[in-house]
């Protein structure tokens, strides 16, 4: 692995993150792997589902460019230090993670040197897989948009459904219940 890209990349996660931390360590390190294997050749190519809303994310995102805002980073809340690296152009995809590892009585600064050191091998797991993408899921402008018929609300890109009764289009918090409550 090549020091000076590992430091550059983690500068950048660091600034942007706002402290070094082992998870901004980690995340570096899995999204140069991601990178290393996937081989993107331009921004366009990339998709990167990463499963953790942790630091890992921020790192993973500065780390390779991709952006939630821009379709190109997905959320799945696996609550796992990993990350799949799609190539479009290419059609193939690598998931990312950790192998078991012990940091020990390490503190904190000597576990994130650790992690900075140890060989691929050591501390990450890869291997190629298959993620099914759907046309509303890749970026660019929403493919459809309709309105829930139970709130009014717009809803982009297909994440509507039916009801049991046959009604629709629903959207998910009408379906299956929101992460709020409303208070009127």
């Amino acid at each position: 692995m090549q020091t000076a890209c590992v430091t550059e990349v983690l500068q950048r996660c660091v600034e942007y993150h706002g402290h070094f931390c082992i998870g901004q360590a980690l995340g570096v390190r899995i999204a140069l792997k991601g990178l290393e294997l996937a081989a993107p050749e331009g921004e366009k190519d990339l998709i990167v589902f990463v499963e953790n809303d942790r630091c890992i994310a921020d790192a993973v995102l500065m780390a390779t460019g991709t952006r939630l805002g821009r379709r190109t980073l997905k959320y799945v809340d696996y609550g796992k230090m990993a990350a799949t690296f799609v190539n479009l152009a290419q059609d193939i995809a690598w998931r990312v993670g950790l192998q078991p590892f012990e940091l020990g009585d390490s503190s904190k600064d000597e576990a994130k040197e650790m992690v900075l050191s140890m060989p691929d091998e050591e501390l990450l797991s890869w291997r190629k897989v298959r993620v099914r993408l759907k046309k509303e899921d890749l970026p660019g402008k929403p493919l459809r948009v309709v309105t829930c018929v139970r709130c009014g609300e717009r809803i982009f890109d297909g994440k509507d459904a039916m009801d049991e009764t046959g009604a629709g289009p629903v959207c998910v918090s009408c379906l299956h219940g929101a992460y709020y409550d409303p208070e009127d």
